[in-house]
């Protein structure tokens, strides 16, 4: 039995002009990426409206995964724990008050979801019972950023009155909510 598919989105047509060396760029890109221009551009403008646009307000900083795990290698755990906490209660929150105009469950784990597709911080995996939603972070930067995902997602639901259940190894975390 074939899964159901999701609607569409409701596309419209625009016109905008642009630099001819972006455009000769986008279209290497597309070739590359093998799909069309017009495709690569919406996937382009989608990210600025759903993320970067809102990760320019916390400040957000693009690194290599390679720079980001030999810093993440060189860190006390402890030392990880207090960023974490302090990251986690107060980062998400500004960013889903300035994407939703709300700090809730749902506006929260947008955050998370927009992390991992567009910051490319983990995978983002999400089971629902209908009694419990089982969110699974999975990653390749080791124990380190998986102590880190455990203080940051505590303290980013904490801040609502909700104490995730957690579990981790080195390569992933796990919360139910």
């Amino acid at each position: 039995m074939r899964a159901p598919r999701k609607p569409r989105a409701k596309t419209i047509s625009k016109s905008f002009r642009i630099d001819e060396a972006a455009s000769e760029a986008l279209e290497r890109e597309a070739t590359a990426l093998n799909v069309s221009t017009n495709t690569l551009v919406n996937q382009i403008l989608k990210e600025f409206a759903d993320f970067e646009r809102f990760a320019r307000r916390v400040n957000t900083v693009k690194v290599s995964s390679s720079i980001f795990r030999s810093f993440l290698e060189q860190m006390e755990s402890d030392k990880i724990i207090e960023i974490a906490e302090t990251a986690g209660s107060s980062i998400p929150q500004t960013f889903a008050i300035s994407k939703s105009g709300r700090v809730g469950t749902e506006s929260l784990l947008d955050y998370v979801r927009s992390s991992a597709m567009y910051a490319h911080l983990f995978e983002f995996n999400e089971t629902d019972d209908g009694e419990r939603r089982l969110i699974t972070l999975v990653h390749d930067f080791g124990l380190n950023w998986s102590i880190f995902l455990v203080h940051y997602v505590t303290a980013m639901f904490q801040q609502i009155g909700i104490s995730p259940e957690m579990e981790m190894s080195d390569r992933s975390v796990s919360f139910t909510l």
